[in-house]
């Protein structure tokens, strides 16, 4: 795949913030170094990138799709009230067999939905649930 400047920068983009930005997140700061960068040019690269497995694609159900520097199996946490998305060390097999036996136990789930160390939990964080 060829790296154009917008390409370049979009993937410095993504690679330098420790958040899962979204793609008009993205687009905004992209525009600040190139203000002619289109928002259709912002979600065309992203999507290359992440094919090419230079960036992380990460679908939020009932949400905007977030983007994650680290291509490494890993899981996330999504919060329900401020959409913080963190970060979950990866688990061991035997951990994800428990997970997905609990999983299983209360939802219908596909079972391709979840996979070792790429499933998106979903709940309250720690400074949400201070605030209440």
């Amino acid at each position: 795949m060829r790296y154009s400047r917008q390409r370049n920068l979009i993937l410095d983009i993504v690679r330098c913030t420790d958040t899962h930005p979204t793609a008009d997140w993205i687009y905004r700061k992209a525009r600040l170094t190139m203000p002619s960068i289109g928002i259709a040019t912002v979600y065309r690269n992203l999507n290359m990138l992440a094919e090419a497995g230079d960036i992380k694609k990460i679908s939020m159900p009932g949400s905007e799709d977030r983007f994650d520097r680290d291509v490494t199996a890993h899981s996330h946490m999504r919060c329900e009230k401020c959409g913080a998305l963190i970060d979950l060390k990866p688990l061991s097999e035997e951990a994800h067999a428990e997970l997905e036996k609990m999983v299983k136990m209360t939802f219908d789930v596909d079972d391709s939905e979840v996979r070792l160390n790429e499933t998106l939990l979903t709940g309250v964080c720690r400074n949400c649930r201070k605030a209440v």
